[in-house]
């Protein structure tokens, strides 16, 4: 983002840069379209006078073409008509409006007009012979040119200065602008910081800073949702702390008179305890260390859990089917096996006596697919976050375990990128599937934060 802030200030600073350069190289290509344009024009003039004045001289003579040349120049026609009669043999001048021969002109008669060099303004003419003896330099001053060059250079001039100071003008208030953007996204984030999570930055615009925004926007909605996530896992590890706390010291009131026992319950809460902690502490440590990535076959590690928990599900008398079909992942076997066992042993707590549990694993074009279907009490006494901490709610609190055992599901699945749902069965029961992306799609990314 800083990179592209970079390159939106440079694109203005070249825009700005641009619009002076094209200014001077518009007007000089004006200029030099316009001299081209009156140095044509003049030679035809120029032109067409020597050939009028040839047919003139050649039918009345050499006076009536000095005649007509001194009536022009009186009354001001040909819009800088030049002139000069010379004598060759002494340099006398006959007539005409000029006070000297041009210097670089050549006392020769000419085939097509010349520039005189170091004139002001510019002069362009002929030479042309009269009477087979008279030199006569006919030509156009070009005045309006040096007029012309001059307002075009005031008027550039003004342009690249007022350019200049729109320029400065609009860095001035773009940077004022972007500080107080800025100072809004620190007070935003300060104001955060101090708790205030429902503060957001408002702006809407779309340059580079507005993007900043929407991002800082962004990064806090999901930071207060994982605050909130957090604290909602305080509040329930605290209320799993208190509650075998609390059956413990009454049932050890209870049994004051009996110190045996009510050592045996204290050392029974104790162990809860420290699994409660244990559990938290795998959870979060899972969470920040990096996978060992294998390849895993789920359909293996299905039979393992499934004979691992057989006897269990003998004793309940509960039906233990499996349909497990070849299927491979990318992951960490030992966080998969225990991802199994746990959904396992949940469903077998869950379900009653004489019921069955079926357990899949299959594979298709979406990846590996997990299910572990049940007969219990499905989603009726979920918790709004099924799997958080709490195992199946209120109502069954009276099933053995610490409730850290579907967060744990949820932990791993998280980790390996899975996707894990939870449905009602038709028949009554809960089914959870656990979706897993393709073999080919590489390891699973990076730790949680």
């Amino acid at each position: 983002m800083i990179e592209q802030l970079s390159r939106w200030s440079w694109r203005r600073a070249l825009l700005l840069l641009a619009l002076l350069a094209i200014l001077p190289g518009a007007a000089a290509l004006f200029l030099l379209t316009t001299r081209d344009q009156m140095m044509r024009s003049a030679e035809n003039e120029v032109n067409a006078d020597v050939a009028a004045l040839t047919r003139l001289t050649d039918v009345d003579g050499v006076v009536t073409a000095i005649e007509v040349l001194e009536d022009r120049g009186a009354r001001g026609a040909g819009g800088g008509l030049a002139y000069l009669l010379v004598d060759p043999e002494n340099g006398a001048t006959l007539a005409g409006n000029m006070e000297h021969w041009p210097r670089s002109i050549p006392r020769v008669p000419t085939e097509k007009p010349i520039v005189a060099a170091g004139e002001s303004p510019v002069l362009i003419g002929r030479v042309m012979l009269l009477d087979g003896h008279f030199l006569l330099f006919t030509g156009r001053r070009i005045e309006g040119f040096a007029a012309l060059r001059d307002r075009t250079i005031q008027v550039v001039g003004g342009f690249t200065v007022i350019i200049l100071a729109g320029g400065l003008i609009f860095a001035f208030l773009s940077i004022r602008t972007a500080e107080k953007r800025i100072a809004a996204i620190e007070a935003t984030l300060t104001a955060f910081s101090q708790g205030r999570r429902s503060v957001r930055i408002e702006d809407r615009r779309r340059d580079p800073l507005g993007r900043v925004s929407a991002r800082v926007n962004a990064l806090l909605d999901l930071l207060r949702e994982k605050l909130r996530h957090h604290e909602l896992i305080a509040e329930q590890i605290a209320h799993e702390l208190r509650g075998p706390v609390a059956r413990a010291a009454t049932a050890i009131q209870a049994r004051s008179d009996d110190p045996a026992h009510a050592s045996l319950l204290a050392r029974a809460t104790i162990d809860d305890l420290l699994q409660m902690i244990d559990g938290v502490l795998f959870i979060t440590g899972m969470r920040i260390r990096d996978l060992k990535v294998e390849r895993v076959p789920l359909h293996e590690v299905a039979s393992e859990i499934a004979e691992l928990f057989g006897e269990v599900a003998e004793s309940k008398e509960i039906e233990l089917e499996r349909s497990l079909h070849p299927a491979f992942i990318m992951g960490e076997r030992a966080l998969i096996e225990r991802l199994m066992a746990n959904l396992v042993d949940n469903a077998l707590k869950y379900s009653p006596p004489g019921s069955s549990l079926r357990l899949r694993v299959r594979a298709d074009a979406d990846g590996a697919l997990l299910e572990i279907s049940d007969k219990g009490q499905g989603l009726a006494n979920f918790p709004e976050t099924p799997g958080m901490l709490l195992a199946r709610g209120q109502a069954t609190q009276d099933v053995a375990g610490t409730g850290l055992g579907l967060a744990l599901v949820l932990r791993i699945a998280e980790r390996h990128d899975a996707l894990v749902h939870f449905a009602d069965r038709e028949d009554g029961g809960l089914t959870v599937a656990v979706r897993f992306a393709p073999e080919s799609a590489g390891t699973p990314g990076p730790p949680a934060t």
